[in-house]
């Protein structure tokens, strides 16, 4: 059975002290529930809606991704909405299930390095019918999530520190290095073992 270690960063806007993107992260069956949202805007009403989503997940997480994507897009309804990345890894075999709806980017490095495929569209707002990807992470694979206040351009010189760092010196690389000073920022990194 494999094991993970990761981490997750958040980071207001500068002038904000509250923050519209969110992490979440679960473990539970041998399994982990991951979670990154970017609501819409970055003011107490974009923090109010990942409030509402974290505790959506929070009692909706061992759920199937689509059933929790549908569910969540019917919660949200009403508010100005969020894009969203969930996966859920079964530590037992590396297998990794992704749903993506807007414009967070999910990659995985490593043995194959590739993007996850999200589906345009905003959870509450205009939802797409989901599509649930699945693949394989072999050890010392790196799952990697971050939101649009993250530059969306690496250098190889950040796949090869992205690999070879702990995932908590990756997180605040990933924020505090390549993040904008015009927006939330957001990142999750995980990397199976």
């Amino acid at each position: 059975m494999g094991e993970a270690e990761y981490s997750l960063k958040v980071k207001p806007l500068k002038t904000r002290n509250e923050c519209g993107d969110m992490g979440f992260i679960k473990e539970f069956d041998k399994k982990i529930f991951i979670g990154l949202v970017d609501a819409a805007g970055h003011n107490k009403n974009s923090y109010r809606i990942t409030l509402k989503i974290q505790e959506y997940l929070c009692n909706n997480y061992r759920k199937d991704l689509i059933e929790i994507v549908e569910g969540l897009h019917e919660h949200m309804k009403g508010s100005n909405g969020a894009v969203i990345s969930l996966c859920t890894l079964d530590l037992k075999n590396g297998q990794l299930k992704y749903v993506g709806v807007g414009d967070v980017t999910a990659m995985i490095l490593g043995s194959v390095s590739h993007r996850l495929f999200s589906k345009p569209g905003v959870i509450g707002y205009a939802m797409p019918t989901p599509i649930e990807d699945t693949n394989i992470l072999r050890h010392g694979d790196v799952l990697l999530l971050y939101t649009d206040g993250v530059k969306d351009h690496f250098y190889s010189e950040d796949y090869s520190y992205i690999l070879s760092k702990e995932t908590k010196t990756v997180a605040d690389h990933i924020i505090f290095q390549l993040g904008k000073k015009t927006d939330d920022a957001a990142c999750i990194v995980l990397k199976y073992k």
